[in-house]
């Protein structure tokens, strides 16, 4: 975006998997490229990764609706959001398109927003290079809903954060508490009634785009004293960093950053189905 200081955009790691999204915007289209001398490093040095790419999109003026952005902006809240829930955005199904951030891995199950730059195609391919996990199609009552991970963000095994202001779907809903999974309402993000930093593409909600280290330990960002408090009393260790000032390019911790180096094995989390999911 402003310097490809986002690699969790454009990066998704999956098992020992690292794979290129697509891309929606086509000022993000060589993103990609920022992040080949380190993937191509991780390769050479690890007989075990599986290094890929998603079909490189062309994105011509088929990809989008034409005049979309004249609609939508005259639309209520209301509006806006029952065409998020319908999945009728910005993108068309010319061609597969999704952004890695859209991405939020549970273990075994993959939930993929579909969103402003992320279509059904875009989630098809990922069902079909994944059949492995469960990949699921989800959406939030959220007027722009570009990627996920301030809206839908795993903490630990069995607890979930939720943006208070972006209504699940219920069968997501009842999908988690049937696995005995908690879903907790985010805090308030400290931003509030500060305006955002000029050209800055995040919402308030940056406040839940945390960094998780391990289940016990938490980065959240420095100014976001509510949010803290409120993962210390969920019994995180909370470290705070000082990350505000990069909001104008692109995003917060967890956009930041992508775990290449990890341990653990691929769990099922959800061994109980619950209608579509």
């Amino acid at each position: 975006m402003f310097g490809c200081m986002s690699p969790r955009d454009v990066v998704a790691v999956i098992g020992n998997e690292v794979l290129e999204s697509t891309m929606s915007y086509r000022s993000r289209w060589f993103e990609y490229l920022c992040y080949r001398p380190l993937i191509e490093s991780y390769f050479a040095e690890d007989p075990r990764m599986r290094w890929e790419a998603a079909p490189k999109p062309r994105l011509t003026s088929r990809s989008y609706k034409e005049g979309f952005w004249e609609r939508y902006n005259c639309l209520s809240r209301e509006e806006r959001i029952r065409h998020a829930r319908q999945g009728d955005l910005l993108l068309t199904e010319a061609e597969p398109l999704f952004d890695a951030a859209d991405v939020v891995r549970f273990g075994k199950d993959l939930f993929v927003q579909w969103s402003m730059v992320t279509n059904r195609g875009g989630i098809r391919w990922l069902r079909s290079h994944f059949p492995d996990h469960r990949v699921h199609q989800v959406t939030f009552d959220w007027e722009m809903p570009i990627h996920v991970d301030a809206t839908w963000v795993p903490l630990r095994p069995g607890l979930v954060l939720h943006c208070r202001e972006r209504t699940a779907d219920p069968d997501l809903v009842s999908y988690f508490r049937t696995n005995d999974w908690q879903i907790v309402e985010s805090a308030l993000p400290g931003k509030t009634d500060q305006p955002l930093p000029k050209l800055c593409f995040c919402s308030k909600w940056l406040s839940m785009n945390l960094l998780s280290l391990d289940p016990k330990t938490v980065c959240v960002e420095a100014s976001e004293y509510a949010q803290a408090d409120q993962l210390s009393a969920l019994g995180f260790k909370v470290i705070p960093v000082p990350f505000w000032d990069v909001a104008p390019f692109g995003g917060g911790l967890h956009c930041a950053t992508v775990d290449v180096y990890r341990e653990g094995t691929k769990e099922d989390y959800f061994p109980k189905r619950w209608a579509r999911f």
